[in-house]
Parts: C-alpha cells; structure tokens; sequence
C-alpha cells in the first residue's frame, strides 16, 4: 500500500516522496526533515489524497507527523506584571488568561505559527510546548510568583496547581478530540454548530465549538492565511456563539505584530498607525467595494474584518487593538516625524478618537497611557507633570460627560489609585460642586437640549461610579439643582408650551424633555413632567393633541409617536 511523504516548506505542504512500506516511509520523511527549508513532515495513506486536498487533512488521515523548531536561535518566554487567578483548570481558557499566555509565550506562538486558541484546544500544540526548551515550567514559574500567598515563603503549592491545570487541559483536549465532531473545511459552519449542540452537553459546547474550528485552523501554518479564514467563517455564520468563538481566534491572531503591520500598511508616522488601528477597531475605516477586491488579498480582508467590527461582532478582537493603542501611546517613540507640533496634532487626533461621547475606550489602561503620553509633551515628570497632564487634558475635552469619563477611567488606573486619587476627586468637585451655573460646566454656545444631555451623561457616570457614597450624592444632588436651575433661568417650558408652536409639537417636545437621557430623575425631570400630567388629564386630551393637523393617516402617527415616547419616558398610562 503506497505511503505518501508531505513536507512543510515555508508555510505550504506539498508531496516530497512516495514509498510502498510503512518503515521506510518515517526513515525517508525524517531523513526530509534534516533537510533545509523543510520544517515538518506526515505520512499518509496513498488513497487519502485522491478523495481530499492536502488542506483538507483531518488529525485521523495522518499516520506519521514530525514538526521541528523554526530557526536556531533559543525561544523564551516573556515577563509580565499580571496574570488572572485561575481557580480551576478551564479558567486557562478564558479571555484575561489568553492576554497572558499571548504575552507570556509570544515568541514561541509567533516562530510556530500558532494562535493561543489553537495551542490551549489541541492535544498534539500541548504536548508540544510542554517538551520545548522548559518554556512551561518557566511560565508558571513567573506566573506562580505573582500570584503566590504573600505570607508564604515559596510559591511551590501554586505551581504545583498551575501544572495540574495544564495536565488537565492536554486530557480534556485529547479526549475532545476523540469526539465525532463535524467538519467546518469546505462545509457549512451553522450545520456544524447545529451537530455540536446535539452532541454536547450545556457547559461544553463552546468547548468543542473550539476545537472544531482548531481543527480546521491548525494546519493554516501562516498567519494572514488564519486571518482569511477565520473572517470567512465569521461573515458565513448566523449563529451569534459561532460569531463569539470565532472572535477569540481572530483577536489571537490580532496579537501577531506581521498580521498588524499588513492590517495597516504603509504609515507616514507612529501616530498615523494609531490612528488607523483605532478607526479599524471602531469599525470606521475608508474601505473601497468588497466586491471588487481580490480574494484573500489585505485589501479585502481588512475591509471584511472592518466590517464585522463596525457590527459590534468582534468584541474581544477590538480590544486586542485598543490594547494594542495604549502600548504604543505609552510608549516613548514619537507620534510625528514633524516635531512638537505634529506631535501635538497627532496626540489630539488620538483622543478625539478614544474618548468618544460619555466613554473612553480600553478604559483605565488607556486613561493612564494617556497621562504618560501628555507629561512628554509638556515635559514635566513626577507627581507635579501628572497633574499638569490632567489638567491640559481636561482642557482640550470639550464637554463635561469626556471630562467625567477620563477622569474616572483614571481614577481606576494603577497610577490613579497610587498617586492621583485625591487630585481626581478634587477635578470632578470642581466641575460640579464648584460650578456656579450649567454654563460653567458646558460650552455655551451649544443647544440648550445639548447642555442638558452632556450633564446628565455625567450624572449617570457617577452614579455608577466608586465614588465614596456621601460625595457621590452630594455630588449628584447638585447636578440636579445646575440643571433646575438652567431650566428656570432659560425659560425653556415657556419657549416650548408657545401658543405661536401647534400643540402636537408642543407636547412631543414636552416628553422628549422626559426622556432619561434628557434629564434625570430628580427635581429638574419633575418640571416637564408635571406640565405633562396636567395636560394629559384632559378627557380631551388625543383631540387636543392632533387638532391641527387634517391628513387622518398623520394623526394616527403623531398619536403613536407620542405614546412611544410616553413609554420610553416610563408616563404611559
């Protein structure tokens, strides 16, 4: 029975040799191995070959594999100053623990061509790691350290765990694999999602969805080739767990520097690669048409994964990116090849993109990469450039929800809670309870509709904030009576119950001054409300309420209209 000899050149296999016994077939493929440019070799049957592509190769086809090392030079790990406290086995797979094994094993995933997902979901990736240059012993050795009772002398009892946990997880994989999982290569990835929740029970689909798509992503050895496809996969799927799963492969491969720098291209400066990472990661890239693109090409797959990010699909590969951003903003390289000013603009572009609205995006670590980043601009370092930082940067934020949301991501940051804490609550006093008027905390040119919103934007974020409870009420208190007394001093009920404004109008404007966006709940909302109320009791009310328009079809609408917004106001009868 004919043998067939495959041999990874690159990131391709392809057929080496052909040989009738079995024996001769391993003696010739590890005689192949030693040879240059060729860094794996399988055996398979003859016969396997005319019914799949090489690409189409199960774990089952394969009688004979032999992978080596990636060039000569010696792997190791990396440091880190965190990881998650994983209290059972599983843990290792969840998200924090990725971030960290990503970090930690980053120079072995990137020579061998493998995501975290992939290397945690196969048995073959596992056994393989743990025999290479004491790389796992070295991790968990780091890891052991971080998280070791400080009370106790060692950390062995820690490690000794950790160790369990990866024995746990090459077992589960083993016998996972065994399992008759479907195929996703050249198939339907919904029908296999349908075949896995029948063979699964309810706290292990997911992880048999993951090693399913292991299955199919292993023998990709490039990384741009998994990016492919994975998109595809996740453009092909209407199954919100299969979007999920498919995330965790895509942000895996997101860490690897190459698949970044093909993602972006050519960039005039440090500051421009930013700046499309951050717009990538929002969805919000320029992209031409898809359709007119090359298969497979960076064109293509950018604008497809640009895509899939702009749905909110891709949660966990958006963050992969913005972690990305805060490195680079933390960082000392220049954003501009063009000096302090380009710097400045570079620097300001980025933060009109990462604190958007009532949010900053990547939260405290960016909030702090933010902070480093403005004391090289002003050049003042220790506790006195931090403050001068915050302060130039509250400055350049434009509304009072931007200014709330940096400073409590900060707050929340390991330099906020070692040295900022007590400057951070004085900021936000002086934006709320320092203020003499609505207008002090807001740009007065705005709308008034606008003004309202932006403050109660910040009402919200403190209510959900840390904030010590007695400051956060005394703080929100006083929102309260800012906006009630803008509301009284602008005359804004008067302007809008206008006998000159027809009374559909009136009354819709009436309750979207009710929405909770709007204002909040307190002495400001009860205003518009009680003026709501009283017109409301009128038997006449509906009559009333349309008595001006003729066409039948738009009352009905403005009627409906109304009570929508009565209901979203939480007034409906």
């Amino acid at each position: 029975m004919p043998f067939e000899i495959l041999t990874l050149n690159d990131t391709t296999w392809q057929i080496g040799a052909t040989v009738t016994k079995k024996a001769e077939a391993e003696e010739v493929a590890t005689q192949m191995l030693s040879e240059s440019g060729v860094t794996g070799v399988r055996i398979v049957l003859d016969h396997t070959l005319i019914s799949k592509s090489i690409d189409q190769l199960e774990d089952e086809d394969i009688i004979f594999e032999k992978l080596k090392e990636v060039g000569q030079e010696k792997v190791f790990i990396n440091d880190i100053d965190k990881a998650p406290d994983c209290s059972v086995a599983g843990d290792l797979l969840l998200t924090d623990s990725r971030k960290a094994i990503n970090k930690l094993f980053r120079r072995y995933l990137d020579k061998n061509n493998i995501t975290a997902m992939e290397a945690l979901h196969n048995s073959k990736e596992l056994k393989r790691v743990q025999d290479a240059d004491a790389l796992v012993p070295s991790a968990i050795a780091k890891v052991a350290k971080l998280q070791a009772d400080p009370e106790v002398s060692n950390a062995t009892k820690r490690r000794d765990t950790l160790f369990e946990f990866v024995a746990t997880i090459t077992e589960k994989a083993r016998k996972a694999e065994e399992t008759n999982l479907p195929k996703i290569v050249g198939t339907d990835l919904d029908l296999a999602i349908v075949a896995i929740d029948e063979l699964s029970e309810t706290d292990n689909f997911d992880y048999l969805l993951n090693i399913t798509i292991t299955k199919a992503l292993i023998d990709v050895r490039d990384w741009w080739g998994k990016l492919v496809q994975s998109i595809d996969y996740a453009e092909s799927t209407t199954d919100q767990r299969g979007i999920n799963a498919l995330d965790r492969f895509i942000a895996d491969i997101l860490s690897n520097n190459s698949v970044i720098q093909d993602l972006l291209g050519d960039q005039a400066d440090l500051g421009s690669a930013i700046i499309t990472m951050l717009d990538l990661s929002a969805g919000s890239l320029k992209v031409g048409n898809v359709e007119e693109m090359q298969n497979g090409s960076i064109e293509q797959t950018k604008a497809k994964l640009n895509l899939l990010l702009s749905q909110g699909a891709l949660q966990e590969s958006q963050r992969v990116l913005t972690d990305r951003v805060s490195q680079q903003i933390a960082g000392s390289a220049a954003l501009s090849k063009t000096g302090e000013e380009g710097e400045r603009e570079r620097f300001t572009t980025i933060i009109e993109r990462l604190i958007v609205k009532d949010e900053i995006k990547g939260g405290a670590e960016i909030a702090q990469a933010i902070i480093e980043r403005q004391t090289r601009i002003i050049n003042k370092g220790g506790l006195n450039g931090l403050k001068e930082a915050v302060i130039t940067l509250i400055n350049q934020l434009n509304s009072p929800a931007r200014k709330t949301a940096f400073l409590l991501s900060l707050s929340k940051s390991q330099k906020g809670v070692e040295q900022l804490s007590e400057y951070i609550q004085e900021q936000i006093d002086l934006l709320f309870l320092r203020s003499e008027s609505l207008n002090s905390c807001v740009a007065k040119d705005l709308p008034p509709n606008q003004k309202m919103q932006q403050v109660t934007a910040s009402f919200y974020q403190i209510e959900q904030s840390d904030i010590e409870l007695d400051k956060k009420q005394q703080i929100l208190e006083k929102m309260d009576e800012l906006l009630l007394s803008y509301i009284e001093a602008s005359k804004i009920m008067e302007k809008i119950n206008s006998t000159q404004r027809p009374m559909h109008l009136r009354a819709l404007m009436l309750v979207g001054m009710c929405q909770a966006e709007m204002l909040p709940k307190g002495k400001a909302s009860e205003i518009p409300r009680n003026i709501l109320k009283e017109r409301m009791q009128d038997p006449d009310f509906n009559n009333q309420l349309v008595s001006q328009i003729d066409d039948p079809a738009e009352k009905d609408r403005v009627i409906n209209r109304f009570q929508a917004q009565l209901k979203r106001a939480k007034m409906a009868s």
